[in-house]
């Protein structure tokens, strides 16, 4: 019998901590068996103190390398948004590629800092729940 879990998984994009400078952060795996295994997401931005930069900016990319080096592209749902200090945020995006990442883009400031957590769940959206 499946579960709904075999449809579900969760990875985390960016971990927690805090950034000093512009971050492409190492991209997420999202094939099982090579095969596409995930083609919707959402994802979990956590944003804590921001230090005195003039503007942090978060998206998701997508791309068919590991390390982006050819074809990124910002997934459906994941343009860039400006966050603000102490405030959470959720994109629900589609995926046509296989590796996912966070950028985040810190702006100006002397001493620039972001406290930032991006995580994600994936799942098979266009998958029916398994009755039984």
């Amino acid at each position: 019998m499946k579960t709904l879990n075999q449809n579900i998984h969760t990875a985390t994009l960016l971990s927690i901590g805090v950034i000093t400078e512009t971050t492409e952060a190492t991209g997420v795996d999202t094939y099982l068996s090579n095969r596409p295994a995930y083609d919707s997401g959402l994802i979990d931005i956590a944003i804590g103190d921001l230090g005195d930069q003039t503007s942090t900016k978060v998206k998701i990319e997508e791309s068919d390398v590991s390390d982006f080096s050819s074809g990124a592209t910002v997934a459906v749902g994941g343009e860039e948004v400006t966050v603000e200090a102490d405030t959470g945020y959720k994109m629900q995006i589609d995926r046509k590629k296989r590796y996912l990442r966070a950028v985040v883009t810190i702006d100006g400031g002397s001493s620039p800092s972001a406290e930032i957590y991006i995580g994600a769940l994936l799942w098979n959206a266009q998958r029916p729940f398994p009755f039984t």
